[in-house]
C-alpha cells in the first residue's frame, strides 16, 4: 500500500509542474493583451460633448438615458477615429443655472453643447457660445417661424427641432373637428412671456379661421419650493370648473408644475365626461414622464395628445427595446407611452456629432470646421430625416393624434400640414383637407367625447319643465321635466348626446347655440322672432301667450245675487212664458169658470195669482176646462226645471263665493305705478319694459317659483306676469286666491334650439307633429301640469242658466199651449155655429107652423 501510494505522488509532480508553467504564461500574457486594447483607445482621440439638461425632471433623465444609449452605440461602432465623452451638468430648469453650466463646460473645454429644454435657455446660452465658436444643439422649440434674426444673432446655434407653428394649425384643426367656437388656454409662464404671446397670437388667427375665439385663458406660474404651489394653481385652475363648452388647451407646461397641475385639476373636477382636453407636444410630453402612470390613467382618460410622427424602422425598434430595458433597471417599472420626440432627438443629436466628427481629418478640430459640417450632416434617425438648414431642422412636422387610453397610449389619427387628417400620408402632394371632414378617427372616439353637447336651463321658472335630479347612490345627474319627455319621445334614433346645465339667462342660452357652443338647446325656450334670425326653432310644442296673475278677493257686493242664477234674457223669456200661459188658462177658462169672470181687474189678478201659485202647487182655483188642464201640466213641467235649475244654481253662488281680481287691466297697473314680478331668466321683463312701456323702476325680476305666493302674501308686488304654460304650473300649485287675465299678446310657444340650417330641426319638428296628432302630446300636459287640489277659487264664474238651455223646452210649452187654444177656439167657433144653426131651424120650424 505504501509502495503504491509513493508512485502516484512521483507520477504527478511533472503534471503539476506543466501546470504551473502554463498558469505563469498565461499571467505574463495578460497584461500584453490588455496593453494592446489600451493603446487602441488611447490611439481614438477623445471628443468632449457638454450635456446640459434638467436632471432633476423625468424627462430630463429620460433623455439623459438616451444620450447614453448613443454613447454606446457610437463608440461601439469600429470606424471613426474620435471617443465620445459626455459630461452631465444640471440646469435644474433655470435659465441663470443654463448660463452657469455652459460656462462651466466651455471651461472644460467641451466642443459641443447639446441640450437646453426650453427656447431661453437655448439663446442665452448660444450668446455665451458665439463667442468661442462652440456649436450648440439645442431641443427647445422656435415659438415662431425660423427667421434670418435667429441664424444672425446666434450662428452657433442648432434647433434640434421644428417650428411650433404646424403644431398649432394641427390643435385648430382638432377643434374645428369637435365643432366647438369657445375654448379655454392653459400656460405656464410669466404674464408678459414674448414665447407665449406669440404662440396665443398664432393660434388666435388660426382659431379665427375657422369660427372659433379664445373665451379665457390662465397663466400658471413656474412652481417654487414653497408649499403654496398647490393653492397657487387651485386659485388659477378653479375659474375654470362649470365652462359652457369646457374645451382646454394646454400649451405650455414644465415636468416640474406637471404632477401640480394634474392633481389640483383632478380635485376640483375639470377632467370630467363633458370636457375636451388637448395638450400641445412639450406639455404632454412632460405629463407622461413626470407623473405616475396609474394617476394619469385614472384621471387623464381620453385626454388628447400631440405626438410627433416617427416612421418605423429597425433602428428605432432596437432602440425601444434598449430604452426600456434600461428604464425598467433603473426604476423598477414599465414605460408604456411613446417616448418624447426630445427623447429621440436626444438619441439623434449625439449621432449628429458622431457623423460630423468622422468627417473630419484625424488632426485638430477648429470650430469653424465642426460647425460647417454638422450643418451638412444628413441622416435618417429616431425622429425622421437630420438635416439642418440656417440652423433649423428641415421639413415639417407631421403629429400622430394620440388619446391615453388606461396606462397606455392609442393612435386616433394622423396629420400633415398639406393634408391635415388622414389615415395615413399620400405621397403626393394634395390640398390640405378640411379638419372636419377628414378627422374620422376623433369623431369615433366617442367613448370618452359625446358627439353632441346639448345645453339644457339649471334654472327654471318651475321644474315640472326641466328639472335635475342627483342619484344619492351614484351620484350622477339626470334630467326630468315636461320638455324633457317631449326630448325623449321626439329625439331620432341613435342620437349620441349628453346634457350641460346652463347657468345664466335663456337669451344666453339661445346665443350658446348661436355661436356653436352647444350643439342644441333643450327646455322652455320662447320662440321669438329676434331669435329665430339667428338659430333654427323646432315646430313648438306648447302654445304661449302673455298672463297676468293678480290676487282675487270675494265679491262683496251680493245684495241681487238672487237675479244671477238666470240671464236677463232667461229673465225675460221666463216672464214672457208666464204672461202668455196666464193669457192661454184665461181665454180657456173665462167662458165657461165663473171664478174667473167679473170685473177685468179682478180676471187679471184672479189669472194671474193662479198661473204663478201653479209653480208652487198653491193654486186654489178649479179648472173647468180639459184644454186647460193640458196647458197646466206643461207649465207644471217647465215650473218644475226652471225652479229647481234656479235653486241648484243659486245654492252653488251661495255656497262658493265668487272671486274678482283686484286689477283688471295691465293699464290701470302701469297708471297706479305698483310693482309687478316677472321671471328674471326669460324675456318677460324685458318684453314689459320695452314693447308694453312699463316703467323700469316698478319691474322686480323673481327667479325662486317656490316664493311667488310669498311675494305676494308681502305685498311686495301686486302682479306677477308669465307666459301661459308657466301659468298653469303656477295654478296646479297655488289653487285658490289668484286670478289670470289674458290680453291676447302671443309668442311662438315653447321649442328647441338648433344652429341654423340644422337638419336636426327638423327631424324633431316632424316629430313633435306626430306627437301632438297621436294625442301623446295632451297626455304628457295632463301628466305634469294636473292639479295638486280638487277645484279652484278663481274669477271663472259659476255658469248663468241662459235661454240656450231651455229654449227647447219653453218652444214645445208656447206649442202645446197654442195648440190647445187653437183647438178651444176651434171648439168655441164649432159649437157656437151649430148652436146658430139650430137657432135658425127653430126659427123656420116655428114659422111654418104659424102659417
Amino acid at each position: 500500500m505504501g509502495f503504491f501510494q509513493s508512485s502516484c505522488s512521483s507520477s504527478t509532480r511533472p503534471i503539476l509542474a506543466i501546470l504551473k508553467l502554463l498558469l505563469l504564461l498565461m499571467l505574463l500574457l495578460i497584461p500584453s493583451v490588455s496593453g494592446v486594447g489600451t493603446k487602441r483607445i488611447d490611439r481614438r482621440k477623445t471628443f468632449k460633448i457638454g450635456v446640459i439638461l434638467d436632471l432633476d425632471s423625468s424627462l430630463g433623465d429620460q433623455m439623459r438615458m438616451a444620450i447614453e444609449l448613443a454613447c454606446q452605440d457610437a463608440n461601439n461602432i469600429s470606424s471613426g477615429s474620435y471617443y465620445i465623452k459626455p459630461r452631465y451638468v444640471n440646469s435644474r430648469a433655470s435659465p441663470l443655472g443654463a448660463i452657469s453650466a455652459a460656462e462651466k463646460l466651455i471651461r472644460k473645454k467641451v466642443q459641443v453643447i447639446i441640450g437646453l429644454e426650453t427656447w431661453q435657455e437655448a439663446t442665452f446660452v448660444a450668446e455665451i457660445a458665439n463667442q468661442s465658436q462652440v456649436p450648440v444643439i439645442s431641443f427647445a422649440a422656435n415659438p415662431v417661424p425660423p427667421t434670418m434674426v435667429v441664424q444672425t444673432m446666434w450662428p452657433s446655434l442648432f434647433r434640434m427641432s421644428t417650428d411650433v407653428s404646424n403644431q398649432i394649425r394641427c390643435i385648430a384643426d382638432i377643434v374645428s373637428s369637435y365643432n366647438r367656437r369657445r375654448v379655454t388656454i392653459i400656460y405656464e409662464g410669466e404674464a408678459y412671456d414674448p414665447i407665449y404671446s406669440e404662440l396665443l397670437n398664432s393660434l388666435s388667427e388660426e382659431l379665427d379661421k375657422i369660427g372659433s375665439r379664445i373665451e379665457d385663458r390662465v397663466i400658471l406660474r413656474a412652481p417654487s419650493p414653497s408649499a403654496s404651489v398647490g393653492k397657487s394653481f387651485e386659485e388659477k385652475l378653479v375659474k375654470l370648473k362649470g365652462k359652457a363648452s369646457p374645451i382646454f388647451i394646454v400649451l405650455g407646461l414644465s415636468s416640474r408644475a406637471s404632477g401640480h397641475f394634474l392633481k389640483e385639476a383632478r380635485k376640483i373636477g375639470l377632467f370630467n365626461r363633458n370636457s375636451i382636453w388637448i395638450f400641445a407636444e412639450k406639455p404632454f410630453n412632460n405629463l407622461l414622464a413626470s407623473v405616475e402612470h396609474s394617476i394619469i390613467s385614472t384621471t387623464m382618460e381620453g385626454t388628447i395628445g400631440l405626438v410627433t410622427y416617427r416612421p418605423e424602422n429597425h433602428v428605432s425598434g432596437d432602440f425601444k427595446i434598449k430604452f426600456s430595458n434600461k428604464f425598467h433597471q433603473k426604476h423598477g417599472e414599465t414605460f408604456n407611452f411613446k417616448q418624447s420626440i426630445d427623447v429621440s432627438r436626444a438619441y439623434d443629436s449625439l449621432m449628429t456629432v458622431k457623423k460630423a466628427i468622422d468627417a473630419l481629418p484625424t488632426n485638430d478640430i477648429t470650430p469653424q470646421l465642426l460647425l460647417d459640417r454638422i450643418s451638412s450632416v444628413r441622416l435618417v434617425g429616431l425622429s425622421g430625416v437630420i438635416q439642418f438648414e440656417k440652423g433649423q431642422l428641415t421639413g415639417q412636422a407631421k403629429f400622430q393624434i394620440v388619446s391615453v387610453d388606461g396606462n397606455e397610449s392609442r393612435d386616433l389619427q394622423l396629420w400633415s400640414p398639406n393634408f391635415g387628417f388622414s389615415r395615413s400620408f399620400p405621397q403626393k402632394q394634395s390640398q390640405r383637407a378640411s379638419a372636419y371632414a377628414n378627422s374620422d378617427a376623433l369623431k369615433n372616439h366617442r367613448k370618452y367625447i359625446p358627439q353632441m353637447v346639448i345645453g339644457i336651463p339649471r334654472t327654471t321658472p318651475f321644474g315640472k319643465f326641466v328639472k335635475e335630479e342627483i342619484d344619492d347612490v351614484t351620484g350622477k345627474a339626470t334630467y326630468v321635466g315636461f320638455c324633457m319627455d317631449v326630448f325623449e319621445k321626439t329625439r331620432p334614433h341613435g342620437l349620441n348626446y349628453t346634457f350641460l346645465p346652463h347657468e345664466g339667462t335663456y337669451e344666453d342660452l339661445v346665443n350658446k347655440v348661436r355661436d356653436k357652443t352647444y350643439n342644441a338647446a333643450v327646455g322652455d325656450i320662447t320662440i321669438l322672432s329676434n331669435r329665430s334670425q339667428y338659430v333654427e326653432f323646432t315646430q313648438p310644442f306648447i302654445e304661449s301667450q302673455l298672463s297676468m296673475i293678480v290676487p282675487a278677493k270675494p265679491d262683496s257686493d251680493r245684495a241681487l245675487i238672487f237675479l244671477k242664477p238666470f240671464t236677463p234674457n232667461m229673465w225675460v223669456a221666463s216672464v214672457g212664458i208666464l204672461i202668455y200661459t196666464m193669457l192661454v188658462v184665461w181665454f180657456l177658462e173665462h167662458p165657461t169658470n165663473p171664478e174667473f169672470r167679473g170685473p177685468w181687474t179682478n180676471q187679471l189678478s184672479t189669472v194671474l195669482w193662479f198661473t204663478c201659485s201653479s209653480l208652487f202647487y198653491a193654486h186654489r182655483e178649479r179648472i173647468s176646462h180639459n184644454f186647460t188642464r193640458i196647458v197646466l201640466v206643461i207649465w207644471f213641467f217647465v215650473g218644475l226645471i226652471s225652479t229647481q235649475s234656479y235653486t241648484a244654481s243659486l245654492t252653488t253662488m251661495l255656497t262658493l263665493q265668487e272671486l274678482k281680481p283686484t286689477v283688471t287691466t295691465m293699464e290701470k297697473l302701469r297708471i297706479s305705478k305698483a310693482r309687478v314680478g316677472c321671471d328674471a331668466v326669460s324675456f318677460v321683463c324685458d318684453y314689459l319694459k320695452n314693447t308694453l312701456n312699463f316703467s323700469k323702476d316698478i319691474l322686480i325680476g323673481l327667479r325662486n317659483s317656490s316664493r311667488y305666493g310669498d311675494q305676494f302674501t308681502n305685498g311686495n308686488i301686486a302682479a306677477l306676469f308669465l307666459e301661459s304654460p308657466y301659468e298653469r304650473a303656477f295654478l296646479a300649485k297655488y289653487c285658490y286666491g289668484y286670478a289670470v287675465t289674458h290680453e291676447n299678446y302671443r309668442f311662438g310657444g315653447f321649442g328647441f334650439v338648433f344652429p341654423k340650417n340644422s337638419t336636426l330641426a327638423a327631424k324633431f319638428s316632424e316629430a313633435i307633429l306626430k306627437l301632438s296628432e297621436s294625442g301623446e302630446m295632451k297626455r304628457l300636459e295632463d301628466k305634469w301640469f294636473r292639479r295638486k287640489c280638487m277645484m279652484r277659487n278663481d274669477t271663472s264664474k259659476t255658469p248663468r242658466l241662459g235661454l240656450d238651455s231651455f229654449w227647447g223646452l219653453y218652444a214645445f210649452t208656447i206649442a202645446i199651449s197654442t195648440a190647445c187654444l187653437l183647438v178651444a177656439y176651434l171648439c168655441t167657433w164649432r159649437n157656437r155655429r151649430v148652436s146658430e144653426e139650430g137657432s135658425n131651424a127653430d126659427g123656420m120650424s116655428h114659422d111654418l107652423s104659424i102659417s
